[in-house]
Protein backbone atom coordinates (compact mmCIF):
# COMPACT_ATOMS: atom_id res chain seq x y z
CA UNK A 1 0.00 0.00 0.00
CA UNK A 2 1.29 3.48 -0.88
CA UNK A 3 1.39 6.55 1.34
CA UNK A 4 -1.49 8.91 1.95
CA UNK A 5 -2.27 11.88 -0.30
CA UNK A 6 -5.11 14.32 -0.98
CA UNK A 7 -7.84 13.53 -3.50
CA UNK A 8 -7.62 15.93 -6.47
CA UNK A 9 -11.41 16.28 -6.48
CA UNK A 10 -12.37 16.99 -2.87
CA UNK A 11 -9.17 17.07 -0.82
CA UNK A 12 -10.09 13.97 1.23
CA UNK A 13 -7.06 12.05 2.54
CA UNK A 14 -6.73 8.85 0.50
CA UNK A 15 -4.02 6.18 0.13
CA UNK A 16 -2.17 4.39 -2.64
CA UNK A 17 -4.26 1.21 -2.73
CA UNK A 18 -7.42 3.06 -3.85
CA UNK A 19 -8.31 3.70 -7.49
CA UNK A 20 -11.10 6.22 -6.74
CA UNK A 21 -11.83 8.54 -3.84
CA UNK A 22 -14.29 6.96 -1.38
CA UNK A 23 -15.83 10.38 -0.65
CA UNK A 24 -16.38 11.89 -4.13
CA UNK A 25 -15.55 9.12 -6.64
CA UNK A 26 -12.75 11.09 -8.37
CA UNK A 27 -10.15 8.96 -10.16
CA UNK A 28 -6.85 8.87 -8.27
CA UNK A 29 -4.75 8.39 -11.39
CA UNK A 30 -3.49 10.80 -14.06
CA UNK A 31 -3.25 9.95 -17.75
CA UNK A 32 -0.59 11.16 -20.18
CA UNK A 33 -1.96 12.94 -23.25
CA UNK A 34 1.02 11.72 -25.28
CA UNK A 35 1.21 7.97 -24.67
CA UNK A 36 -1.83 7.17 -22.53
CA UNK A 37 0.34 5.98 -19.63
CA UNK A 38 -1.10 6.43 -16.15
CA UNK A 39 0.32 7.13 -12.72
CA UNK A 40 -0.99 7.85 -9.24
CA UNK A 41 -1.92 11.38 -8.10
CA UNK A 42 0.43 10.77 -5.18
CA UNK A 43 3.19 11.67 -7.68
CA UNK A 44 1.34 14.55 -9.36
CA UNK A 45 3.52 17.27 -7.82
CA UNK A 46 6.74 15.33 -8.46
CA UNK A 47 6.31 14.66 -12.19
CA UNK A 48 6.82 17.49 -14.68
CA UNK A 49 7.18 14.98 -17.53
CA UNK A 50 5.52 11.63 -18.20
CA UNK A 51 7.69 8.85 -16.74
CA UNK A 52 6.90 6.65 -19.76
CA UNK A 53 7.38 8.91 -22.81
CA UNK A 54 8.68 12.30 -21.61
CA UNK A 55 5.65 14.39 -22.64
CA UNK A 56 5.34 17.54 -20.53
CA UNK A 57 2.68 17.09 -17.83
CA UNK A 58 0.25 19.87 -17.02
CA UNK A 59 0.13 20.73 -13.30
CA UNK A 60 -2.50 18.85 -11.31
CA UNK A 61 -5.74 20.78 -10.88
CA UNK A 62 -7.54 20.30 -7.60
CA UNK A 63 -11.32 20.42 -7.45
CA UNK A 64 -13.89 19.53 -10.06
Amino acid sequence: MGGSFKCPGCGETTWGALTHCPKCGESLTRKCSGCGGTWRYIYADDYQFCPSCGTRVEPAKLGR
